[in-house]
Order: C-alpha cells, then structure tokens, then sequence
C-alpha cells in the first residue's frame, strides 16, 4: 500500500507526487478504490504541502495558503475530517478591510465598491468595462502580472 516516507527504489502503477490536498486526496481515493500498487511521494517531512503553518524558532505563526482549505463540498470535509480529525480545526472568520480615501472597505474591494463614493464607484466600473473591451481585442496574453491586472481589473 502508499506511504509517505523514504522508500527504496520500486516501479508502482500510480506514483502521487506531492502530500497537499490534491495528491492526498489522490491517495485516499485510490485506497478507496482498492488499489494497493501506488506511492506518495513528498519532499517535507510531513504531509500538507501549502495547506500547513510554518512555526518560527521565536514561535510566530504563517499559514503557508490561506485559500487552499477552503471548501464547500461535504465529500472534501469529511475526508478531512478523517484525516484530522474534526477538533483538528482551527477556524477563524475572516476580517478583512482595503483602506482607501480615508475608510475602510471590506475585502474583496471589488464585491464592496458601494462603501465608495459615487465618483470612484462610477470610476471602478468604467475601468472594469474599459478593461474587459481591452481584454477581449487584445494580441496574445499578458506579458507580466501587472499587465494581466489591468486587463481584468482596469486601472478604475
């Protein structure tokens, strides 16, 4: 059966690369389907990959993907939970605010322009059209990410 460890060297039929989310899920669904001739394979000591919390030597705390669990599918929290087990959990709600203009907007800014002013809300959805026109007749993809910022976002 899979593993996560330092095994010798074998030829299986399914080799999962990486112990995130996805190559987890990956292993469980292929011992769920009663597959015994597969390996996963990751290159930290323990399972998570960007799903985890790194804990400084002075003990500070950063959560290495703040959106990796973030679900709305039963089937994908049960298995968590029997992975963790459902005290595992450290949930906590997000409070999140841009301040722009002298106030605070709640995140995500583009889901809260109302909080602006009519001006700058008027300026925020002109740019939005103004950047998906200049997104759809566009030659090729963006050349950076500030370039592909602009065309989704536009400079409103």
């Amino acid at each position: 059966m899979g593993c996560l460890a330092h095994p010798s060297p074998r030829k299986v039929s399914v080799l999962v690369v990486g112990a995130g989310p996805t190559g987890l899920g990956a292993a469980t669904r292929l011992h769920q389907h009663g597959h015994t001739d597969w390996l996963l394979l990751d290159q930290a000591k323990e399972a998570g990959g960007l799903s985890c919390t790194a804990v400084t030597p002075q003990g500070f705390l950063f959560d290495m993907g703040g959106h990796v669990i973030f679900s709305h599918w039963d089937y994908f929290d049960q298995l968590l939970d029997a992975a963790l087990g459902p005290d595992s959990w450290n949930t906590l709600q997000r409070v999140s605010y841009v301040w722009i203009k002298g106030r605070w907007v709640a995140y995500p800014f583009q889901n809260n322009i109302a909080a602006l002013d009519k001006e700058d809300q008027v300026s925020c959805l002109s740019g939005l059209v103004e950047a998906c026109v200049a997104n759809a007749t566009a030659p090729g993809r963006p050349a950076n990410f500030d370039e592909w910022i602009m065309r989704v976002m536009g400079a409103g």
